[in-house]
C-alpha cells in the first residue's frame, strides 16, 4: 500500500522576534510589536500593551506534561517556527509534503489605531509571502486581512492576491473588533472581491465570543481552562450558519471558505441541523435561500482536523471532498513529528483512494498544489 501524500491543511508559523522593529518608520518604532523576555519567559508587546505570550504556541516536539501556557522564550521554540530552512527539515522529519500557514503572534488581535494596525497587518503578510517563496510547492502562507474598516480589508485583500499568496484569513467575528458583523449588506463588495480572487477563505477558531483567552489562562479555578479548550471549536458553527442563511453562498457560488482547527465530528449533525432550520423554519423567518444548506456547504466549505476518528468515520457525512487533515505544527494540539501514525489510526477499513483525499488530495486541489 503506497503512503498518502501528507499536506497539513492547517500549520502555523511564529513570525520573527523584530520582524515589525527592524523596518518600522520611526513614528511607529517605539509602538510596533517587539518580543520582550522577562523572568516569566518571553512575551509579545504592541503599543506597550501585553499582547500574548511564548507558551503553548511553541510546543511541538513537546511531552504534554511539559506544556506551558507562558514562561517559554524564543530560545525554547523550534527554529521552523520562523525559519523557513529549519522548517522544512521538520517537514521531512514528519514525512509532510506541504503545510498551509497561519497566523502567529500579534497579528490577529490586535486592538491598535488604524495606522499601526494597517503596518502590522502588512508588514505580517508581505514575510508571509516571502517565506512561502522559499519553497513555492512546499510552503503556503496564507494572508491575514483584517476588517475592522471594510475598505482597508478590500484594498489589502486586492493587494495581497498581487503577492502569489494562496489564500488568507479573517476573524470570525469582526464585530468584537469594532467591525461590523457577517450579516451586514455592508460586506457585499467584499465577498464580490474574494469570488473574484479565487483565494480561499479561512476562519480559525478562536474560542467563545467575549472571551479573553489571556484571562482564561490566568484563572486558577480548575476547569475553566479545559473547558475553555474543549469547547473552543464549537463557535465556528455561527460563521458557517451566517454564511448560508444570509444567503452569501448562494449570492456567491465560487467563494470557498475554510473551517480551520474545529475537526470535522460535529459537521454531519450541524449540516443536518441547517437543513432542518430550513425546512421547518423558512416559510415565517421568510428565508432568502432556495437550496437546502447542505447544498452549500458541499459546494463550498471546507474544514480540517487533527485528530477526528469520529469525524473520519463519519466522512462521507461530513463531505468527503470538504474534510483535510493537518498537523498544527508548532502547536500544542500538533502531531509532530509522529504525524504520518496519527494519521493513520483514523484509517482502518477507509479505502486508499479516500485516504489520499482526506490526507492531502484536498488541500492540494483547494490551494492548487500540483
Amino acid at each position: 500500500m503506497a503512503q498518502e501524500r501528507l499536506i497539513s491543511a492547517d500549520s502555523h508559523v511564529n513570525p520573527p522576534k523584530d520582524l515589525w522593529v527592524r523596518n518600522a518608520p520611526s513614528k511607529l518604532r517605539d509602538r510596533a510589536p517587539r518580543v520582550e523576555s522577562t523572568a516569566q519567559g518571553d512575551f509579545w508587546i504592541v503599543d506597550s500593551q501585553i499582547s500574548g505570550a511564548i507558551g503553548l504556541d511553541a510546543s511541538a516536539g513537546r511531552k504534554p506534561e511539559e506544556f506551558k501556557a507562558f514562561g517559554l522564550s524564543y530560545k525554547d521554540m523550534r527554529p521552523g517556527s520562523y525559519d523557513p530552512a529549519a522548517r522544512l527539515a521538520d517537514m521531512d522529519t514528519d514525512g509532510v509534503e506541504a503545510e498551509v500557514l497561519y497566523f502567529g503572534g500579534p497579528v490577529t488581535h490586535i486592538d491598535v489605531d488604524r495606522e499601526l494596525r494597517m503596518y502590522v497587518v502588512r508588514t505580517y503578510n508581505d514575510w508571509m509571502a516571502e517565506l512561502s517563496q522559499a519553497a513555492p510547492g512546499r510552503l503556503v502562507g496564507l494572508a491575514h486581512i483584517p476588517l475592522v474598516d471594510l475598505d482597508d480589508g478590500m484594498a489589502e485583500l486586492a493587494r495581497i492576491a498581487k503577492l502569489g499568496l494562496r489564500g488568507f484569513h479573517v476573524d470570525p467575528f469582526p464585530d468584537e473588533r469594532g467591525g461590523k458583523p457577517f450579516w451586514d449588506p455592508a460586506y457585499e463588495p467584499f465577498w464580490s472581491l474574494v469570488e473574484e480572487t479565487g483565494l480561499p477563505m479561512s476562519f480559525h477558531i478562536v474560542g467563545a465570543r467575549k472571551q479573553n483567552v489571556a484571562e482564561v489562562f490566568m484563572n486558577p479555578t480548575p476547569g475553566v481552562k479545559e473547558t475553555f479548550i474543549a469547547i473552543a471549536p464549537m463557535s465556528i458553527c455561527e460563521v458557517v450558519s451566517t454564511l448560508v442563511f444570509t444567503g452569501v453562498l448562494e449570492r456567491h457560488p465560487k467563494l470557498q471558505f475554510v473551517l480551520v482547527e474545529c475537526g470535522i465530528g460535529w459537521v454531519p449533525y450541524f449540516v443536518e441541523r441547517m437543513d432542518q432550520t430550513f425546512e421547518k423554519h423558512r416559510f415565517w423567518t421568510k428565508s432568502i435561500i432556495t437550496e437546502k444548506p447542505s447544498t452549500y456547504w458541499y459546494r463550498q466549505g471546507h474544514a480540517t482536523f487533527i485528530r477526528d476518528l469520529a469525524g473520519v468515520a463519519a466522512r462521507h457525512r461530513a463531505g468527503l471532498r470538504n474534510i483535510m487533515w493537518s498537523t498544527d505544527y508548532p502547536h500544542s494540539d500538533s502531531t509532530w513529528p509522529h504525524s504520518r501514525e496519527a494519521l493513520a489510526a483514523h484509517f482502518d477499513g477507509v479505502p486508499d483512494e479516500e485516504r489520499a483525499l482526506i490526507a492531502g488530495g484536498n488541500a492540494a486541489a483547494l490551494y492548487r498544489l500540483h
